[in-house]
């Protein structure tokens, strides 16, 4: 991902690094905006993460994070077996808003969002076939093929042009106040 981002464009104002999400290379109180997609679900501990988000970011700023949740629905949990995965891996709504206000962020605002993500049943079955989703990259060959021919079948019965779609939870939080994020709630 690193190496795709330095072949694009640019003006001179952007720069890549490599951190933990737990251990951000930025100085306190320099950021205006923290964007995460995709990643909650695979940080050590977001405790630790959300209190880096404080620390780095100035009052008023943001944070957006865009993650599926155990409540979400997308379509691979229809077919494969992934709910051990689901309930150990996937964190719930209320767990990332409670992470994050008791690092001393006020939420600004949660939506379910639908997102297309394959144009069409045939797309989204040779996507799938892929095995790129880290979900699906953790089955069991057997449980990966099982889970393939269940989607395949569904795919060949039903109107296969009709886009796929997935739910992900859309959360703001703002920074306020200059509380310390280790004791957001003051002495």
């Amino acid at each position: 991902m690193l190496q795709q981002a330095r072949r694009k464009p640019n003006l001179g104002n952007i720069s890549y690094w490599i951190a933990s999400a737990e251990a951000l290379p930025l100085w306190d109180d320099r950021v205006d905006l923290v964007f995460m997609s995709m990643v909650y679900h695979h940080f050590g501990s977001p405790a630790a993460a959300a209190v880096e988000c404080h620390r780095v970011l100035r009052d008023g700023g943001y944070v957006c994070i865009r993650n599926g949740s155990r409540e979400s629905d997308f379509p691979h949990r229809h077919f494969f077996a992934l709910q051990p995965l689901i309930d150990t891996e996937l964190p719930a709504r209320a767990e990332i808003a409670a992470t994050f206000e008791s690092a001393g962020f006020a939420r600004v605002t949660h939506h379910v969002v639908r997102q297309t993500i394959a144009p069409d049943w045939p797309s989204f079955v040779e996507k799938s076939a892929l095995r790129g989703d880290s979900f699906l990259a953790r089955l069991s060959d057997n449980e990966f093929r099982t889970g393939m021919n269940a989607l395949q079948a569904y795919a060949d019965r039903i109107d296969a042009s009709a886009p796929v779609t997935e739910e992900i939870d859309w959360f703001v939080f703002t920074r306020h106040g200059s509380q310390d994020a280790s004791n957001p709630a003051g002495p």
